[in-house]
C-alpha cells in the first residue's frame, strides 16, 4: 500500500471504527474515554480525510454522519500495526544489543508490547495512572532499588486485591 497513516489521532479513529461504526460526536466520546478527549475541529476534519482517501465509509442517518471502516481502511490499519510492531521489536534489538538494556528487560518488553492495547487503554482510565508511570520512570533513574521496592508493595497490595 503506498499511503501510510501518520497521526495517534487517525489511528485512534481507525481502531475504533474497527470495532464499530460512530458518528463523529461517538468517536469523540470513545476516544476521550482513553486519552485526552479531542476537539471536534481536530476529529471531523480527519474523519473527512480518512473518507477521501478511501479509508472509510460514510452513509447519512437522518441528519447524522455515520463512519465505518472500508476494506481500504481495514487493511491500512492492519499494514500500520504491522510495521508499528516491527519497529518496536527492532528498537529493543538495538537497545539490547548496545547494552542499554539487559535480556530480562528485552523480555519484559516484549512481553508488555504482546500485551493487548485495551488493557493497556484501560490502565490509562484510571485517575493519575500517567503521572504514576511518569514518576517511576524519574524516580527510577536516581533510586532504581527504592522504586523496585514501591512496585513490589503495589503489587503485593494489587495481587490481595485481586484475591477478593
Amino acid at each position: 500500500m503506498t499511503k501510510h497513516i501518520r497521526g495517534i489521532l487517525k489511528l485512534l479513529i481507525l481502531k475504533e471504527l474497527e470495532k464499530r461504526d460512530a458518528t463523529g460526536y461517538e468517536l469523540i466520546q470513545k476516544i476521550g474515554a482513553k486519552i485526552k478527549k479531542p476537539s471536534p475541529g481536530s476529529v471531523y476534519p480527519l474523519l473527512k480525510e480518512l473518507a477521501n482517501m478511501g479509508f472509510l465509509d460514510v452513509r447519512g442517518e437522518g441528519n447524522k454522519k455515520v463512519y465505518s471502516l472500508s476494506e481500504k481502511g481495514k487493511a491500512i490499519l492492519e499494514e500500520t500495526s504491522k510495521r508499528e510492531k516491527e519497529a518496536m521489536l527492532k528498537k529493543i534489538e538495538v537497545l539490547k544489543a548496545s547494552g542499554i538494556i539487559g535480556e530480562r528487560e528485552a523480555d519484559n518488553l516484549l512481553e508488555f508490547i504482546a500485551m493487548k492495547r485495551e488493557l493497556w487503554l484501560r490502565l490509562f482510565k484510571l485517575r493519575n495512572w500517567w503521572e504514576f508511570l511518569t514518576l517511576v520512570a524519574k524516580l527510577a533513574e536516581k533510586s532504581k532499588s527504592e522504586v523496585e521496592k514501591v512496585i513490589d508493595k503495589a503489587i503485593e497490595k494489587l495481587e490481595k486485591l485481586e484475591k477478593l
